[in-house]
């Protein structure tokens, strides 16, 4: 019976007859079928409403694992992507269903029943539908307004999906899905807008030709700069030049150059039209005023003043759970020294921070407290050591020009976190220059290590090896496969200070006074390692202004418009975050310019996606080093280094260029002439290395053996005995040509040598 049935409905001559039908249509006209079959049937609308929502919900995976969290970022860039076509056909494709509903409708005078699904030549309802709407005898109107209501539920559904995550952490990271997805709707629409606009004024024909030249013209544009760009990327200080490629030696570490820098191709201050003024506010916008250690709150109109020392702010954090392990050590640091008091006038401030209160305001302030503790410790006893052990093997300087024996070179060491070597120079071409102009002077000389390679594209295993040697690398069975060299740290029991002592702990203590700029709110030491640093290791140490309210919102510690990775500038007060470093930095060198001195800091300016808070800190920057510290080269061992490239952006995801980038982060070092011309073979050494293949422990090596010269205290106080080998000396020792990723502990898939 059933088949006698299909029979009578499909004959074979009915069906031969379709099918000869089919033939005969060309692509245009199948593509039409195609499209009549979808778009004028609401379920495939639906259905892929319900797939972006799929998508986007997949996009919004998280772990507490940097290292899955950065593997997985492309996949989740190509979930978003989906999610948004997907949501664009699904809503689209419905609402013109709807209107084209409504234009039948309107156009029909007969109210009462509108048996329109009989139409044979109405194409705006598929023959589908048509037999659902006439099976269930349902009009038009109420088919029309079952539709809007889908499309409003669907919407307001879709709406607080992609919205209900707004959080900027590894587990819950929605607001940079969020910024991901508007782009991309942006770039949609601008992208139809312009196509209809063209169309409506011009026909196909001038179009295309139009649009061809427009194509020439912006690859005309584009290879030009490109060349440039090409020309340019590979060259540093002096001219040296990156080298690609050594033919003369085939093991040598190649990196490839056929690659596209993008972000030389972006207009500086592009984001400004939705981050805003690249200035903070200006001095007259604020209540209060720390100098040279007193607070004023001369503009400050409310009758009750008060100001806080040493303020802290780990109870809204507790309130928003955003309060981490890692601030317990400065909890208890500063218990009970936090104290609130009324404001009468001008009041002397023996505090590092303060907050001054306004009524509902507040304002942070911090600086340099000279401590006669510390500085009559380090006074007077550079040639005549007073450390505890082993005095005996202190090298003593001995130069003639007694202004060299009476305290030990400075150390400053500055940190920018997630900024290649080439980034550096595109972003911050003031700063560049300004070391250019120093090495050309010629009182101190400028080394760079234009090789200089990454071990992750995260913070983790490159700070703790460029500050304590340390290797925490997670390596695979494939290195483990090819011998990779992990130092014995990834495989031989938990980290000790014996063993890897931090970089400063080298030097004298008798000599030099130790200060650590947290750079935001963050216990390196527990974050990282999981342990306090050892007791009397850091003479200063801040990190309380980082973690207020203004640079740490306790809610959202780490949004895309606040917090210590944001595309906005980042001011306290009336002053960029790294300038109010530079300030504590210049009081630290002026409070114990009689002592020996180690600072080091970490600028966050390089951590977020648009390349454009790192160009505000190009001023910055500049003026520290020309105005500021050139005058002091000549006594200061300077280290203008960074972790990783950047690692926030499409860039680094999705082209080569960003993987090579985030692997060459940039570093600098500076040393006074006259030392080297006392020690003619570090220079000869450093020049060498400049274009081996290195990472963050030969800086951290480097560092430990500049301890041992007379000029810098004489003696590694964690190594007196000097057993630390010659493949221990860093920069300043022999680095073979064809030295390798596998060799240096560099993952195989993240080594950018080919």
């Amino acid at each position: 019976m059933i088949i006698k049935k299909i029979n009578n409905n499909f004959s074979k001559s009915e069906f031969k007859n379709k099918l000869d039908r089919i033939k005969k249509l060309n692509f245009l006209e199948i593509i039409g079928k195609i499209k009549n079959l979808l778009f004028n049937f609401p379920i495939f609308s639906i259905f892929c409403i319900y797939l972006a929502q799929c998508f986007y919900e997949y996009s919004l995976e998280g772990r507490k694992d940097l290292q899955w969290m950065h593997a997985h970022l492309g996949l989740f860039g190509v979930y978003i992507f989906f999610s948004t076509v997907l949501f664009v056909m699904g809503f689209v494709s419905l609402g013109r269903f709807i209107i084209d509903l409504t234009k039948i409708i309107n156009a029909n005078n007969d109210y009462k029943k509108y048996d329109l699904y009989n139409m044979k030549k109405n194409n705006k309802i598929n023959k589908y539908s048509q037999l659902l709407l006439k099976k269930f005898n349902i009009s038009l109107v109420l088919y029309r307004n079952i539709l809007l209501l889908l499309f409003v539920k669907s919407l307001i559904i879709s709406f607080f999906k992609v919205t209900k995550d707004k959080g900027a952490t590894l587990i819950n990271h929605g607001q940079y899905n969020l910024i991901a997805f508007t782009t991309l709707l942006l770039i949609y629409l601008i992208g139809f807008l312009s196509w209809y606009l063209i169309f409506k004024n011009w026909t196909i024909k001038n179009t295309i030709i139009r649009l061809i030249v427009f194509i020439i013209l912006i690859y005309i544009i584009f290879s030009i700069r490109n060349i440039y760009v090409i020309k340019n990327w590979p060259i540093g200080i002096d001219g040296k030049k990156l080298m690609f490629k050594d033919d003369g030696n085939s093991k040598v570490c190649k990196i490839e150059s056929d690659f596209i820098a993008w972000p030389s191709f972006v207009p500086k201050g592009s984001t400004r039209i939705i981050t805003g003024s690249s200035e903070c506010p200006s001095e007259s916008e604020q209540f209060s005023r720390l100098t040279n250690g007193f607070l004023t709150m001369d503009n400050c109109k409310e009758e009750f003043k008060q100001y806080t020392l040493s303020p802290v702010f780990w109870e809204e954090q507790k309130k928003f759970d955003t309060f981490t392990n890692d601030f317990k050590y400065y909890e208890k640091l500063f218990q009970g020294k936090t104290q609130t008091l009324q404001y009468r006038g001008p009041v002397r401030i023996q505090h590092e921070t303060v907050m001054a209160i306004c009524g509902n305001q507040t304002e942070i302030h911090y600086q340099n407290l000279k401590n006669q503790q510390f500085y009559q410790r380090t006074l007077n006893n550079f040639n005549s050591p007073k450390i505890k052990v082993h005095a005996d093997k202190v090298k003593l300087p001995n130069h003639p020009d007694q202004k060299y024996n009476k305290k030990p070179i400075d150390i400053l060491f500055l940190m920018i976190d997630a900024l290649s070597r080439a980034q550096f120079k595109s972003a911050m071409p003031s700063t560049f220059e300004t070391l250019q102009s120093i090495q050309t002077q010629g009182h101190s000389k400028v080394f760079q290590f234009l090789r200089y390679h990454s071990l992750k594209p995260f913070s983790d295993p490159n700070t703790m090896a460029m500050y304590n040697g340390y290797n925490r690398v997670q390596y695979d069975e494939v290195d483990y496969a090819n011998g990779i060299n992990d130092g014995g740290d990834s495989t031989n029991g938990n980290f000790t200070w014996e063993k890897n002592p931090m970089f400063y702990q080298s030097f004298r203590n008798d000599s030099y006074v130790t200060t650590w700029v947290t750079g935001l709110c963050q216990d390196w030491f527990q974050h990282y390692l999981k342990m306090d640093k050892e007791e009397g290791s850091v003479d200063h140490e801040i990190a309380l202004p980082f973690c207020s309210p203004q640079l740490h919102p306790p809610e959202k510690p780490f949004g895309i418009f606040e917090g210590p990775y944001s595309i906005r500038r980042r001011c306290l007060g009336d002053k960029h975050v790294h300038e109010t470093i530079f300030q504590y930095i210049n009081q630290f060198w002026e409070n114990y310019k009689d002592v020996g001195k180690i600072l080091h800091t970490t600028f966050m300016d390089g951590h977020e996606g648009t390349n454009e808070v790192i160009q505000i800190a190009d001023k910055g920057f500049q003026n520290f080093l020309q105005n500021d510290l050139r005058p002091k080269l000549n006594d200061t061992f300077l280290i203008l280094a960074s972790d990783h490239g950047q690692h926030m952006s499409g860039y680094y995801m999705w082209s080569k260029g960003g993987k090579i980038e985030v692997a060459m982060p940039m570093l600098y070092l500076v040393l006074p002439t006259w030392f080297l011309e006392k020690y003619p073979d570090i220079e000869i050494q450093l020049l060498e290395n400049e274009n081996k293949l290195s990472t963050p422990f030969q800086l951290y090596d480097t560092i430990r053996t500049l301890s041992t010269f007379p000029e810098f205290g004489g003696i590694d106080i964690k190594d007196p005995n000097g057993f630390r080998n010659e493949n221990q000396k860093g920069f300043l020792g022999k680095i073979p040509d064809d030295i390798t990723c596998n060799k240096l502990g560099i993952p195989h898939d993240f080594c950018v040598c080919k």
